[in-house]
């Protein structure tokens, strides 16, 4: 794995983040902490672009043959939806070297006559134009979501592309999975690339890890077989991300960069919440 220049990491805003309580010891937040591990870096040269590529040929062709070696011959994996996508690469700090990435086919592959691999797999009545769920003109895919084989021996789970999840109450236990750092990517891509909904053709295990860190997709009919067994899901990024706040403070500071990526909606937080009340106090009175 090739080595990166690291620059500073980036800085933190204080738009919705937790506050101290007075007298409290201050803390260290979560993200602060994660932003010494990890860096995004989104793909904007030739050499960013092979090196994603790179990674994704060692995931998808050599280790899990999801793609056909033979098609990719100079041990690049690459394809047509590359053109029409955002590209990030995820950089681990402490070794200076790239250990993921993930692309975002953007809603204009369509216009150029390309698919969304999920329209290849779903029924196509659950993603018919005008779909208020996945608006055409603002949806886009999550694709080629890899993680470096030495990190997935880390999480001591080399039987997927992210790895596994140990599900400890300290945070801080989740600096080493990299995951979040893949999600905070994706949704300063759709930021970028002015989309608003999500969709995608995710892992089981990566779509449970996620819901217990408060980031919830919406599973859009049954599992598929698609470089392995697959669950389509999609969301609207506003109400994922607004969720994510409400349970997983932490979580949210990660993904948007304590709003600085993408504000918190408040006014949806305000209902969402109010809503969350409303039930508990049925539920006690029950």
């Amino acid at each position: 794995m090739s080595r990166a220049t690291i620059a500073a990491p980036k800085g933190q805003t204080a738009q919705a983040g937790r506050q101290d309580a007075p007298g409290e010891a201050k803390k260290e937040r979560l993200s602060t902490v994660y932003g010494r591990y990890f860096d995004c870096v989104p793909v904007e040269t030739a050499e960013q672009r092979t090196e994603a590529f790179r990674l994704r040929y060692q995931v998808y062709c050599k280790e899990h043959n999801f793609e056909d070696e033979s098609d990719n011959p100079d041990g690049y994996e690459q394809d047509q939806l590359d053109d029409h996508a955002l590209h990030t690469l995820l950089l681990h700090r402490p070794s200076e070297t790239y250990v993921g990435t993930v692309r975002l086919i953007l809603p204009d592959a369509e216009e150029h006559g390309l698919e969304f691999p999920i329209r290849t797999v779903c029924d196509p009545s659950l993603l018919r134009e005008n779909n208020e769920n996945l608006p055409q003109n603002y949806t886009a895919e999550i694709s080629r979501f890899a993680v470096s084989k030495n990190f997935r021996r880390r999480d001591g789970d080399e039987q997927t592309t992210v790895g596994g999840y140990n599900d400890d109450e300290d945070p801080r236990r989740l600096i080493p999975h990299i995951s979040l750092g893949l999600m905070q990517a994706i949704v300063e891509m759709a930021r970028r690339g002015g989309v608003t909904h999500l969709c995608a053709m995710m892992e089981p295990a990566l779509l449970r890890m996620l819901s217990r860190l408060g980031i919830h997709f919406n599973n859009l009919g049954p599992r598929v077989e698609y470089h392995g067994t697959r669950q389509p899901c999609y969301s609207d990024l506003d109400l994922l991300l607004t969720r994510t706040w409400i349970e997983r403070r932490e979580v949210w500071e990660i993904l948007t960069r304590d709003g600085e990526i993408w504000p918190l909606n408040t006014k949806l937080a305000d209902t969402l919440s109010e809503e969350a009340t409303a039930k508990n106090a049925m539920v006690a009175a029950e």
